[in-house]
C-alpha cells in the first residue's frame, strides 16, 4: 500500500527494483496498491512497471478481491479431474 507515499526518489525506486528481484526470484510476486498519481508518473517514467511482477491496484480492496478470485481460480484448476 502506497497511501502516505507523496514522491519517490531515484533511491526508492531502486530499493523497489530489488525488491521486485528477490520476490520474483522467490517465486512471489509483488503487487502494488494506492499509488497517488506523481509515485505513478514516476514509475511510468521509469521501466519498473514494465518489469513489475505483480499488478497495480487502485484500492487495497480491489487488489484483495481480485487476487483471493485469482488464487481461487488456481485452486479449483488444479483440484480438478
Amino acid at each position: 500500500m502506497f497511501p502516505a507515499v507523496n514522491e519517490i526518489d531515484l533511491s526508492a525506486l531502486e530499493s523497489l527494483e530489488a525488491i521486485n528481484t528477490r520476490l520474483h526470484d522467490a517465486g512471489v510476486r509483488l503487487h502494488l496498491s494506492e499509488v497517488k498519481g506523481p509515485v505513478m508518473d514516476r514509475l511510468k517514467r521509469s521501466h519498473f512497471l514494465d518489469e513489475l511482477t505483480g499488478e497495480v491496484f487502485l484500492s487495497q480492496h480491489e487488489a484483495a478481491c481480485r487476487l483471493a478470485k485469482a488464487l481461487q481460480a488456481c485452486d479449483e484448476s488444479a483440484n480438478a479431474p
